[in-house]
């Protein structure tokens, strides 16, 4: 889903600079270069939520690991 709205965007932008007259070397550079960049941007968003995701499983794990060991040790 992602990757078909980056590329609908790039080439909408490839579209506009052709429209605009640039050449089309330069506006297919342009295109690919904004292609690139959106990619790139969405794979290391994608990337820092699945850290930060797993960073926030541990700790929750760990701490009610704590908690019922405290438990445990005061029925004893």
């Amino acid at each position: 889903m992602l990757l078909r709205l980056i590329t609908v965007i790039s080439l909408i932008l490839f579209m506009l600079l052709m429209i605009s007259g640039v050449n089309i070397d330069v506006a297919l550079y342009r295109s690919m270069l904004a292609f690139m960049v959106l990619f790139a941007v969405v794979y290391l968003a994608i990337f820092m939520l699945n850290v930060l995701r797993q960073d926030n499983k541990p700790k929750h794990a760990t701490a009610s690991h704590s908690r019922n060991s405290k438990a445990e040790g005061e029925n004893k």
